[in-house]
């Protein structure tokens, strides 16, 4: 196992480990020495890499944009719509997780990461976008949290709508405004 692999594996367990915790039971109930046990990780690889559970949260989402983006085609723009059924098949894969976290009071890691990939797509200018608006102070915030929070309540209702139709209706409602 390469470095990297090794890196990604120890990470993956300290997430798993940290999910499992919160399904029985509330974070701050969890403590260091108990994940790290879940995990399979040292007291010590915690503390070297993370200064909370939050961070490893954050670094676990971090990894799965990298793959978000490392999975939508190289060097080909995205519309909006495009965009959006991406996210929503994203969320819809990770549904037990994000329902767990929300239920844990870490909806704004979520809002967080998405914030991330709409930066960083706008950044390799792989977003059809209307440039007035994506760099006017808080339009990301705001989109951001108008997508998490439509997501969220799509996850909260069983997923009544296939990825693609909440992808079209996310648009929609953004291109409306």
């Amino acid at each position: 196992m390469s470095p990297q692999e090794w890196k990604d594996h120890k990470l993956q367990a300290s997430y798993r480990a940290l999910l499992l915790l919160l399904a029985r039971k509330p974070m701050p109930e969890i403590s260091v020495t108990e994940l790290c046990q879940q995990a399979g990780v040292s007291r010590t690889y915690f503390y070297n890499h993370f200064g909370n559970f939050d961070e490893i949260i954050l670094a676990d989402q971090e990894r799965e944009i990298s793959r978000y983006l490392r999975a939508l085609p190289n060097f080909q723009q995205v519309d909006l719509t495009g965009l959006m059924t991406r996210y929503f098949e994203l969320a819809q894969r990770e549904a037990d997780n994000q329902l767990l976290l929300v239920k844990n009071g870490k909806i704004r890691v979520l809002i967080t990461t998405f914030q991330q990939v709409y930066r960083r797509l706008l950044a390799e200018s792989r977003i059809l976008a209307k440039a007035p608006l994506t760099v006017e102070d808080y339009y990301i915030e705001f989109f951001a949290g108008a997508v998490i929070n439509l997501s969220v309540t799509w996850l909260e209702r069983g997923m009544p709508e296939s990825p693609k139709l909440m992808g079209q209706k996310a648009s929609r409602f953004l291109l409306r405004m």
